[in-house]
């Protein structure tokens, strides 16, 4: 099978990840893959470190014009800068998917839907984003549930040292955020005040977007001492490694990779329960749903846990499990390519 996954994020992000990790997954399985994407994205270098075949997406493609013929499947993400005419000849030689891993924006999905004649299936990464197809007007029978993938292997040797971490004190509580208001670090710190008041020796650690408002802000709070800012890291499974704990202080919906990542390094989580973001947890059972921008409901899951490391390390061996039996890798590309040869032999 040859299928050429499009995607034109300008940075490194999750729609990026999945566009590489599939086309390695499926170069690694003998099918003919390549990635189209702006030739000065870390997506395109990131192609030649995995040895994946990446084509520059061109002014004339963005146009419209589509002018790589010859591929069985023209796999889109999140293609919310591409016209329609892009889709239409894409579509006049090759079978089009659509991949969408972002909510809450009506004007994308009001789009998507008056491409639907162009497209033959649209993949939601979470059931919200499968919802939300639906109600601005995609067929349901178009429509399927496809969880973002990832890399276990690569966090597999955190998780595997969590069973000793979960027995020992200090425990180290920790979030990851590029939230540019400021507003989800300072939920984070919060909620960190007020565990500290029940538990004076727990740790913090906040990872992600550089700015001195942050540790200010701890300062203000009395609490700067017990956080430690790593801002922005390429070390991110030795940084899970060192968590016992991951609180997710996100006040929108959506996905995030940086949870996944925390789930599959056995980092037990605190979710906020916001559509997408929740989506793939149980309460109590992979995971410790509150509700959002609420400093101490968060705080109050968290003091409970650190007193229960039982219980810890058991929600924390189940999200591995979830993660590892629904999102790695292979699996989610068994998933793609039975979706591919359906509809190819349909």
């Amino acid at each position: 099978m040859k299928v050429l996954n499009v995607c034109d994020s300008a940075g490194w992000d999750m729609v990026s990840y999945q566009a590489l990790h599939t086309a390695a997954r499926f170069s690694k399985l003998g099918h003919k893959s390549a990635v189209l994407c702006p030739k000065d994205s870390p997506l395109f270098a990131e192609c030649a470190r995995f040895k994946v075949e990446a084509l520059p997406l061109s002014l004339k493609s963005r146009l419209g014009f589509f002018e790589h013929p010859g591929w069985d499947v023209v796999h889109l993400y999140n293609p919310s800068a591409l016209p329609p005419l892009f889709l239409r000849n894409a579509r006049a030689a090759s079978r089009v998917f659509v991949s969408q891993y972002r909510l809450g924006s009506p004007k994308a999905f009001a789009r998507l839907a008056e491409v639907q004649p162009h497209v033959d299936m649209f993949l939601g990464a979470c059931n919200s984003v499968q919802e939300d197809f639906i109600s601005y007007g995609v067929a349901p029978r178009q429509t399927f549930m496809v969880p973002p993938c990832i890399s276990i292997g690569r966090w597999e040797s955190a998780m595997l040292i969590k069973p000793a971490m979960f027995q020992k004190r200090p425990y180290k509580v920790g979030t990851v955020s590029m939230d540019a208001t400021m507003k989800e670090q300072e939920l984070f710190l919060l909620m960190a005040r007020q565990v500290l008041e029940v538990l004076p020796d727990t740790n913090f650690m906040l990872v992600g977007i550089k700015d001195e408002r942050i540790r200010d802000f701890a300062r203000t709070l009395g609490i700067s001492h017990k956080v430690d800012l790593l801002w922005d890291r390429n070390d991110m499974p030795e940084v899970m490694a060192m968590m016992h704990i991951y609180a997710k202080t996100a006040r929108r919906h959506g996905l995030s990779m940086s949870l996944i990542e925390a789930q599959a390094s056995g980092v037990t989580c605190v979710i906020p329960r916001l559509r997408g973001l929740s989506d793939f947890t149980v309460n109590e059972r992979n995971g410790v749903i509150v509700e959002p921008e609420d400093p101490l409901a968060c705080a109050r899951a968290v003091i409970r846990l650190i007193g229960d490391p039982q219980i810890c390390h058991g929600i924390s061996k189940m999200a591995f499990d979830y993660v590892n039996n629904n999102m790695s890798v292979p699996v989610v590309c068994n998933i793609l390519l039975r979706l591919y040869e359906d509809v190819l032999l349909s």
